[in-house]
């Protein structure tokens, strides 16, 4: 009788099969082996075209106006270094100069700290602890200067941190030129037109987080350290610069710098503190909620817990590099799982859709007809 055609084949896989799968899983092995051993290239890589992606929308806006790529290219990077010369001298310089005052006054800060918080009920009234506290706070600028030798000799590794840094800048310059042939590659490679929209979609997440939070981290900073000054709060621009990069940092950034604000305002009375603290928990509440918003846009769709299992993920992978570029990497691979699973999830929502009763007028979105709910707090909050 002969067997009908369509019928399944029973029994256990040929041994073609497990060879292939063999090989498959030793060539992922053998990739994650070379990309651990080349770990520091392979981040240098990632960093460049990830900065590449980044600057996409900056460039496409430039060509819009009539420039070629590569002259568009060339007009964003001298528009950076300009930014960056202008930040320079109106931030970090006066930042880096009181930097040096900051170290000198740091016990007779510490003192006066611990005097505030005696005046908020923490008491240090043993005598041993008052005399370590002391001893520790007298030794200090000692401490500070014979740790120079050890500065000098960690020269060697800031000079290896600039040249990581030059690296970082040249690739991203190259990805930014050849990002046209570089998507055109992949277009051709992903053949379907849907999978090219969803990897366009992917790109442009990761350029809108990028360009919003470099905008959202100079207004605080920027903010943070004129009002700081005008309260009068000792080192203002060092706060300012540390208030702009810690806001970089997801979820954690922003309190962290509030809270290191109102430790440095805490030094001078408890009222300038209070007044430091609750500017700053304010500016967070306007930032999560006006600022960013409109920034960012579509440019995260990540509920809060997802975004932090994203941030652990990443500091946990790449130190601080990983910590700051976990969002936007999270949000464009949401996208390509959302259109991977995209069959199953439609299942799963139509199963979780209850009946609709007879004649009942749908339900419309949160907000109202047509009308969104509100957007999702600012990660970085």
């Amino acid at each position: 009788m002969t067997k009908a055609l369509g019928t399944r084949r029973t029994g256990p896989p040929p041994l073609r099969y497990w060879a292939e799968v063999t090989a498959v899983v030793i060539a992922v092995i053998a990739f994650a082996m070379l990309v651990f051993r080349i770990r520091s290239v392979a981040t240098s890589v990632f960093l460049g075209l990830f900065l590449a992606i980044a600057a996409e929308p900056s460039i496409a806006w430039l060509e819009r106006r009539g420039l070629r790529r590569g002259w568009a290219v060339t007009v964003l990077a001298l528009g950076i270094l300009l930014v960056l010369s202008g930040l320079t001298a109106l931030l970090l310089y006066p930042a880096i100069k009181q930097v040096g005052q900051f170290v000198e006054a740091l016990p007779d800060l510490v003192r006066r700290l611990i005097a505030r918080l005696e005046e908020l009920g923490v008491r240090l009234d043993d005598p041993a602890v008052q005399e370590r506290l002391q001893d520790i706070t007298g030794k200090l600028p000692s401490l500070l200067g014979s740790s120079l030798g050890a500065v000098y000799g960690l020269l060697g590794g800031v000079l290896s941190t600039f040249f990581t840094v030059l690296t970082v800048v040249a690739l991203a310059l190259y990805f930014m030129v050849w990002m046209p042939r570089l998507r055109s590659f992949a277009a051709r490679a992903l053949v379907d037109p849907e999978r090219v929209a969803v990897m366009n979609e992917s790109l442009a997440r990761i350029g809108g987080y990028v360009t919003g939070q470099i905008v959202v981290s100079l207004v605080a900073g920027v903010t943070s350290g004129v009002v700081l000054g005008l309260l009068g709060v000792p080192y203002a621009p060092v706060l300012g610069l540390a208030v702009a990069m810690l806001d970089a940092v997801p979820q954690v950034g922003a309190t962290i710098g509030a809270v290191v604000c109102a430790a440095v305002a805490l030094t001078e009375s408890l009222t300038l503190g209070l007044v430091t603290l609750v500017f700053l928990l304010l500016y967070q509440q306007f930032e999560n909620y006006v600022l960013a918003p409109r920034v960012f846009s579509r440019a995260v769709d990540l509920s809060p817990v997802a975004a932090f299992i994203a941030v652990l993920v990443g500091a946990s992978a790449l130190g601080p590099v990983g910590a700051v570029t976990a969002l936007p990497v999270a949000a464009a691979l949401k996208v390509v799982l959302s259109y991977v699973f995209r069959v199953w999830l439609g299942k799963i929502d139509s199963m979780a859709e209850p009946a609709a009763a007879p004649n009942a007028p749908e339900a419309g979105p949160p907000g109202g007809a047509g009308v969104p709910g509100p957007p999702p707090p600012h990660p970085a909050g």
